[in-house]
């Protein structure tokens, strides 16, 4: 009984990890290839603050009439938000710059590029969050809850995670192989610093993106 309760523990724990990792994999920016990689709505002194919304929400396809290079778009509160967007070209000084325009609601609404961090860059930034009120956007963050958290989550996330998949681990690999002796304990010890150090690289790599 004590082995199928530890087995079941175990299996929650890291299924429940393999499924946050999932959902901040989808609420993170969205690759470097993708022409934006996030749209940020508002503005910073406004009462509702910025609304992140993840690149990876957006359906992105290549446009062949200048000005604009690219075309993405989503559905945002039951209505179609598109953005037209072009990165600063090679010989631009500022290489991480760039134009771009919304249409959302029969209304154009003006943007520009800007960086989320220090290393993140290629956000659409949407000054007036187009017409959208204060309540709208609060829930808009509420429902996109993961891209609006803070840093201090992602941080210590980021370190607590591991130390969850070791204990599961090793509580999984105790009660199926009861190590004995040096050599069993040394083989779960090894494993179990194998899985932090796999744990913590995956956790650094997904969350590196939603802190400077």
């Amino acid at each position: 009984m004590a082995r199928t309760i530890s087995s079941i523990i175990s299996g929650i724990l890291l299924v429940g990890l393999a499924v946050l990792g999932w959902l901040v994999h989808q609420a993170s920016p969205a690759p470097e290839a993708q022409i934006i990689r996030g749209v940020a709505l508002g503005r910073y002194d406004s009462e509702a603050g910025f609304t992140f919304l993840s690149g990876r929400r957006l359906d992105c396809t290549p446009q062949a009439d200048a000005p604009y290079t690219d075309t993405c778009t989503m559905q945002l509160n039951g209505r179609l938000l598109t953005i037209q967007a072009v990165r600063n070209g090679p010989e631009h000084p500022n290489q991480i710059g760039g134009g771009c325009m919304a249409t959302y609601a029969g209304q154009t609404w003006s943007c520009d590029f800007g960086s989320r961090h220090v290393h993140i860059h290629h956000f659409a930034y949407i000054p007036d969050p187009l017409g959208l009120e204060t309540a709208q956007l609060q829930a808009l963050q509420q429902q996109y809850w993961i891209e609006n958290l803070p840093e201090e989550p992602f941080l210590m996330g980021s370190l607590a995670v591991p130390f969850v998949a070791l204990i599961a681990f090793l509580a999984g690999w105790w009660v199926w192989q009861r190590p004995s002796g040096w050599r069993g304990w040394a083989t779960a010890v090894g494993l179990g610093m194998g899985v932090w150090i796999g744990t913590f690289a995956s956790a650094f790599t997904l969350t590196s993106g939603f802190w400077d």
